[in-house]
């Protein structure tokens, strides 16, 4: 059973918790994460509740920043009363920066993150308190100048949003039934069996071989227009998608086509110009994997 986290935070300690995030999906976590799941016109209350709803565990990162931040506390308030009430969610206060933590968690056991160097053994215990087995060896590189923020970063230097679910890591999809990639994507498979997403930042297609998703092709509309002649960086759109390039091996590289080995998830990555003036794509293939 996938174990699910709501990640509470201020946008000041962002970094940290985007790391956070990385190595607990790395882990097979599923997370919930503001800039992942929040899409224009959402109502932010509203979505809150539905995240906290459906999480296994509620991580509040706990600095001078987030004891401060309203929505912070108010997010503490809704899972502390699922508590009281006997909802099944556990609180997990992450002690990030030594600040006072609100009344109702003091004296309660926390993860203290506060030293950086300590963070891995920091995590390793963490990890190993929801239940999961700590592999050191799919740990994000700590110093990798090709981790996810520097991808992140570019992004939206280059004017690409962060994309929200459904298109958030959309390698996450690979392998799923059909039936439940519709549930989670929130579109509807055609007589084939594939799926279209689409608005106005994206447009997504799941493939299925049988009745399992096999290909995944995410097109960045925003990059357009594009040229084959045109050298561009694969970085700023994995990055809009929330992947760093810490997490893959280049495997191969044109001016129109870039390569990638995803080895943790056995996926072949790539990021392409189709034709002129086309808009870049991402795609994710376990077919080609090794290939």
């Amino acid at each position: 059973m996938t174990v699910s986290v709501f990640l509470s935070h201020n946008h000041k300690d962002k970094a940290f918790v985007r790391k956070l995030a990385a190595d607990l999906d790395a882990h097979g976590v599923k997370y919930w994460l503001d800039e992942a799941e929040m899409k224009i016109g959402d109502s932010l209350i509203q979505k809150i509740r539905e995240g906290i709803d459906n999480v296994d565990y509620f991580a509040v990162i706990l600095s001078p920043n987030s004891v401060e931040a309203p929505w912070v506390v108010n997010e503490l308030d809704v899972a502390m009363n699922h508590q009281i009430n006997g909802r099944s969610i556990k609180v997990l206060p992450i002690m990030l920066k030594e600040c006072d933590p609100p009344g109702f968690l003091v004296g309660k056991l926390y993860a203290n993150f506060q030293e950086e160097n300590l963070y891995e053994d920091s995590f390793k215990i963490l990890i190993n308190d929801i239940g999961i087995v700590f592999n050191k060896s799919i740990m994000r590189a700590e110093k990798s100048h090709n981790n996810l923020g520097t991808a992140t970063d570019k992004a939206f230097a280059k004017n690409l949003p962060i994309m929200s679910k459904p298109f958030h890591r959309p390698f996450q999809y690979m392998g799923m039934t059909i039936e439940r990639a519709e549930r989670e994507v929130g579109g509807t498979a055609n007589e084939v069996g594939n799926i279209v997403v689409e608005n106005d930042e994206c447009r997504m297609l799941l493939e299925a071989e049988g009745n399992f998703i096999s290909y995944v092709e995410v097109e960045l509309k925003r990059t357009a227009p594009h040229y084959q002649n045109q050298e561009f960086d694969s970085e700023v759109a994995l990055g809009a998608l929330s992947i760093g390039l810490s997490e893959l091996e280049l495997a191969r590289k044109q001016t129109h086509y870039h390569s990638y080995y995803d080895h943790r998830r056995k996926l072949k990555v790539s990021v392409s110009c189709q034709y002129d003036e086309a808009s870049l794509c991402v795609a994710f293939s376990s077919k080609y994997y090794g290939m």
